[in-house]
């Protein structure tokens, strides 16, 4: 999992509560009407797709039809709809983005340019508009995403405002998937993933970002941040029972005691039929040891690869996938 070398320090109080916002407005169930004004179609139309079982919708005590936004939006996707109504969905950064989607060049550079100026909600609705229109999670991190932070990390060493720019693009990124999470509704039975960075490691962005792909191919994924000691890994691989374990390591304070750490945790992953993945822009300086319960990622679209070969394997099979 290449990405994101980022130094911001991040506020962790005001992002918890944009996030506790944003799953609070995410949590929007739509009637047939609002969903078929969002996409310019007929309410009969919208009806008839619910009671035909091409969207998943609940009904209410009185009998009316109900449908969750995940399900919309899986939906959109599913059928390269266009969002003429975004506004009924909540998506009003889609139309903040216009001006970047429709500036010509390609995502990478438009969304650098967002960042660059400090446009959140235009970066914002320019990833949540890629999703809508089809692209995956990892596909949105590994290009347009990585492409920017990179650029955006240039310009650390090479312009006096460059620490200025870096620290805003990131907190304007974390935004931008914090956005996308809440739409994308893993399934209650789907397995399990808990990670984060280690200790010594206090990037933020890189563990973020494994953690919404996971959730994009349906896992229910708990990220414990930056600084986790892997014996807190450990832990969650426990009580969480983890079919997965992510370490997102962008900076390395010991690496010969986190590699003992890591030695120490294989055979308990072993033993539960799980794996460690491990990426980032320092993973491969580790030497770890070759391990059927260890994969060493290069990317976030390999993780997505290896997270749809898990999804359909038997339990027992997941340890030599």
């Amino acid at each position: 999992m290449r990405l994101l070398i980022l130094t911001a320090r991040v506020d962790f109080a005001s992002l918890f509560v944009q996030n506790v916002c944003l799953e609070a407005a995410m949590k929007a169930i739509l009637t047939p009407r609002l969903l078929a004004e969002a996409i310019g179609v007929s309410e009969s139309s919208v009806k008839r797709w619910v009671d035909d079982g091409h969207i998943m919708g609940t009904r209410t005590a009185g009998g009316h039809r109900r449908i969750s936004i995940q399900e919309a939006t899986r939906y959109i996707r599913e059928r390269e709809l266009v969002v003429v109504r975004p506004d009924v969905l909540g998506f009003h950064d889609l139309v903040a983005s216009g001006g970047a989607r429709e500036s010509g060049g390609d995502a990478g550079e438009a969304l650098l340019e967002c960042l660059r100026a400090g446009a959140a909600a235009e970066a914002r609705g320019l990833l949540l508009s890629m999703y809508l229109d089809g692209s995956s999670i990892a596909e949105i991190v590994d290009g347009p995403l990585a492409f920017s932070m990179e650029k955006i990390g240039e310009l650390w060493v090479s312009a006096p405002s460059g620490v200025f720019w870096e620290h805003r693009a990131t907190q304007i990124a974390i935004q931008a998937l914090g956005r996308l999470r809440p739409l994308l509704a893993p399934r209650d039975e789907a397995p399990v993933a808990v990670g984060g960075a280690p200790t010594g490691d206090r990037y933020v962005l890189p563990s973020l970002a494994v953690a919404a792909v996971l959730e994009g191919e349906g896992l229910r994924a708990t990220n414990l941040g930056p600084e986790t000691p892997i014996r807190t890994l450990g832990i969650g691989l426990e009580d969480l029972d983890a079919r997965l374990v992510w370490l997102s390591v962008s900076a390395v304070s010991d690496g010969d005691k986190l590699r003992r750490e890591i030695d120490g945790l294989l055979p308990v992953l072993a033993a539960r039929g799980a794996i460690l993945v491990v990426g980032g822009a320092q993973a491969q300086q580790l030497a770890l040891p070759r391990s059927d319960s260890l994969y060493l990622g290069r990317s976030m679209v390999e993780l997505e690869a290896l997270v749809q070969g898990m999804r359909l394997a038997p339990r027992s099979a997941l340890a030599s996938a």
